[in-house]
């Protein structure tokens, strides 16, 4: 994964209200103050530690590709992709997504491959 300096740091799945999911777009519209928590939570759990934000991305998206959310894969791409993530790499998390889930958590992870 990209670790250079050029690559903007990254805030967390949720920095970014215009780009939230769904899901916490309908909670922010019942309970804004809930929202915000959520939000940082995310904002926490994603940033740079001792896993970088790129490594993190990527086992959310496997994670997704696990539950069979297509569009939570979709989107965590896109965000890995913004991160620096090579398609190579990508492919390679789909893999380990095939080889601990099967043959129905690849079809969910193969979302990840397309731009």
């Amino acid at each position: 994964m990209t670790s250079d300096n050029a690559t903007p740091a990254f805030d967390g799945l949720f920095a970014d209200t215009d780009i939230e999911p769904d899901f916490l777009k309908t909670l922010r519209a019942h309970d804004p103050e809930f929202a915000d928590h959520v939000a940082a939570i995310a904002r926490n759990a994603g940033a740079d530690n001792a896993l970088s934000a790129q490594t993190k991305t990527l086992i959310t998206l496997a994670l997704d590709a696990a539950d069979g959310n297509t569009s939570g894969v979709k989107n965590l791409a896109a965000v890995a992709r913004a991160q620096g993530v090579s398609e190579q790499e990508l492919a390679e998390t789909v893999k380990v997504v095939a080889n601990q889930g099967g043959l129905g958590r690849l079809a969910a992870a193969v979302h990840a491959l397309e731009e």
